[in-house]
């Protein structure tokens, strides 16, 4: 998406269920497969609040919605382990992990 009002409110309105839901899913689904992450063993969700990015935009219909637009966040388990997830609507068409 381009990071104009237009475009993201655009895609505020046909993903209602907002970007955890619709982007971030995926990358949730790994870190509760490969890194045993549960609601049981979070310590600490820890936003990146330079990075993260909430706006509230009108759409086609002209109804606002409010919804991130990029988000980081780093989680950490009570077994010590550590990752973060970075989400950005307007990131382009490719996803990676990098994994250290």
């Amino acid at each position: 998406y381009e990071n104009t009002p237009e475009s993201l409110g655009e895609c505020f309105e046909r993903n209602a269920e907002g970007m955890l839901k619709n982007m971030a899913i995926h990358e949730l689904a790994l870190l509760v497969s490969f890194y045993d992450v549960t609601v049981e063993n979070i310590e600490s969700v820890t936003a990146d609040k330079e990075f993260s990015s909430m706006q509230t935009l009108a759409g086609p219909s002209g109804e606002e919605r409010t919804d991130f637009d990029k988000i980081k966040f780093t989680i950490k388990t009570k077994t010590g382990k550590e990752v973060s997830v970075a989400a950005d609507r307007c990131g382009g068409t490719d996803s990676y992990a990098a994994v250290t």
